[in-house]
């Protein structure tokens, strides 16, 4: 048997964990031997324009698939510019394995580009490691058990020459996945006398509930139970928003205060407060039962019981101590209505609303497309819109709510899926903050379709500032036209100025051979109505 490196053999294990793509800007030292052994086995080594981009699509990718995502930077300004996608896979709970270049031993002498790159990562970090004193491959596999554990999130391991250039012998076995824990049984207990003292509680899904085993097993409990339910932003479409029970989203606003209002006990489905808008829970008065796969460092409700373990498995121990449904179809049906007819306000301006945006949208892409969402106010309308019948149909970064987000997370979701149309939702703002990543988009073979609300304007925090009743001021950009900048890197660019373009534009970047972007001229006025009936 030919003997192989270090590299080879870290690599072999992350493909025998699932791993098909690695993303990243590489640096001239061990980030070379990375590419070089992954492309031996192939896997796609995925040339970003920015690191934050290559961790976002590095995390979608983990998010999809269920395996650990994979982002390579080079030290110093590398490892620096990473930090926002790293804060992504800590806030957003994905697992994600950041491979950086360091320094040998022998270079203690060097000051250039040097920074403490663990120390700058650490407060996000799972678990990090440089490979000192222990067995490769093993040591990887700690990482790896770090990012899997509950809460999931990243690890870091820094890399340099002679600790990874070398033979390696006989590697171990992979360990085995550790069994999922269940919940107390005096919990269990609480939360099932909860449940038989209520006559109309209502479910609330969060970002747990995405894998295949979580959310199967809420949508038979909901379907056996008569539970109507609610979900957060990222786990929309847990409960498929085309059923009877399945109300939509829960946003922390008022859209969805009545029929919350009017439940006599909230059961939380994988919730985690890090989706939560940043003031106190409003429903502190009605007995709540929580069900997590782990605790919270920031707690934001008291349940009165709280199921911490397998989800799925806790579910199916309430699910007979349910009450008979004790909502009428009447209630349900006007809580639904209110719910999806938020965002549908009336507009103040001439231009195109971006309501009317999203309508166009919905009309002329199919059913099963997937969409991800930047971080601005246009979320608003494309949310609170769109239905999902899926999990993982609609991605947004909830937990970091971070810009930039949208055009990444589309790109890694078209190479996950090649054969599912792909959209991405984004304003001008975090268009601009990722723009080179249109190149990486054609480099790469994905090929999602970009819309663009385009009001030259950070409009929610406009909002907010008008809101303080201040004058305008740093949150306007000069007009820019992306469909232009599209073309230049190669992709199908389209601009509309008018609605009743719309519909042809939709129809011409379906019919692109490759990505296509449509930057739509937006009226910015029906936001202010739409925060209101959402958030209040």
């Amino acid at each position: 048997m030919t003997s192989r490196t270090v590299t080879e053999a870290l690599v072999a294990r992350l493909q025998a964990r699932g791993v098909e793509r690695i993303f990243g800007l590489p640096g001239g030292e061990c980030n070379l031997d990375f590419i070089a052994a992954a492309e031996a086995v192939g896997m796609q080594f995925v040339l970003t324009r920015t690191e934050t981009a290559a961790a976002m699509m590095a995390c979608v990718t983990a998010e999809l698939t269920g395996t650990p995502g994979v982002v390579m930077t080079t030290r110093g300004p590398g490892l620096a510019a990473v930090a926002n996608g790293v804060a992504y896979a800590d806030l957003d709970r994905v697992p994600l394995l950041v491979i950086a270049d360091g320094y040998e031993d022998a270079q203690a002498y060097i000051s250039h580009q040097r920074v403490d790159q663990a120390a700058l990562l650490a407060p996000m970090l799972r678990a990090g490691s440089n490979l000192r004193d222990v067995e490769p491959v093993a040591e990887l596999d700690r990482l790896l058990a770090a990012m899997e554990a509950h809460p999931k999130g990243p690890a870091y391991l820094e890399v340099a020459g002679s600790y990874i250039r070398g033979a390696i012998g006989a590697v171990p076995d992979a360990p085995p996945i550790a069994a999922p824990r269940r919940a107390d049984d005096d919990a269990i207990a609480v939360a099932r006398r909860l449940l038989a003292a209520a006559k109309r509680p209502i479910l609330i899904a969060g970002l747990q509930a995405r894998s295949p085993a979580a959310s199967d097993a809420v949508r038979a409990f909901v379907a056996a139970t008569g539970c109507p339910a609610l979900t957060t932003y990222k786990a929309k479409g847990v409960v498929s928003e085309h059923e009877p029970l399945g109300l939509g989203l829960y946003a922390g606003g008022v859209a969805e205060e009545p029929i919350l209002r009017s439940a006599d006990l909230i059961l939380l489905y994988g919730f985690d407060p890090v989706e939560g808008p940043p003031q106190p829970w409003r429903y502190a008065d009605i007995p709540t039962v929580e069900l997590s796969e782990h605790a919270h460092a920031h707690m934001l409700i008291g349940p009165d019981a709280l199921l911490i373990g397998d989800l799925p498995a806790g579910l199916a121990a309430l699910a007979d101590a349910m009450p008979a449904p004790g909502w009428s179809a009447e209630q349900l049906v006007a809580a639904k209505t209110r719910l999806w007819s938020a965002a549908r306000t009336a507009s103040t301006g001439d231009g195109i609303a971006p309501s009317r945006l999203v309508d166009a949208a919905i009309a002329a892409l199919p059913t099963d497309s997937r969409i991800t969402i930047d971080a601005g106010a246009h979320m608003l309308p494309v949310l609170h819109l769109w239905r999902a019948a899926e999990p993982n149909r609609s991605l947004i970064s909830r937990g970091l709510s971070t810009m930039g987000f949208a055009l990444p997370a589309a790109i890694a979701a078209s190479l996950a899926e090649p054969g599912r149309t792909t959209v991405a939702f984004t304003g001008d703002g975090g268009l601009m903050m990722c723009l080179g990543e249109l190149g990486t988009a054609v480099q790469s073979g994905s090929k999602p379709i970009v819309v663009v609300f385009n009001d030259a304007s950070l409009t929610l925090i406009g909002e907010k500032q008008k809101r303080r009743q201040m004058a305008a001021a740093g949150v306007d950009f000069t007009p820019a036209d992306f469909a232009q900048a599209a073309d230049a890197f190669g992709w199908c660019g389209i601009r509309v100025a008018h609605e009743a373009d719309l519909a042809a534009a939709f129809a011409r970047a379906l019919a692109a051979p490759g990505p296509a972007l449509i930057d739509v001229a937006i009226d910015p006025a029906q936001y202010e109505s739409i925060i209101a009936a959402i958030r209040g």
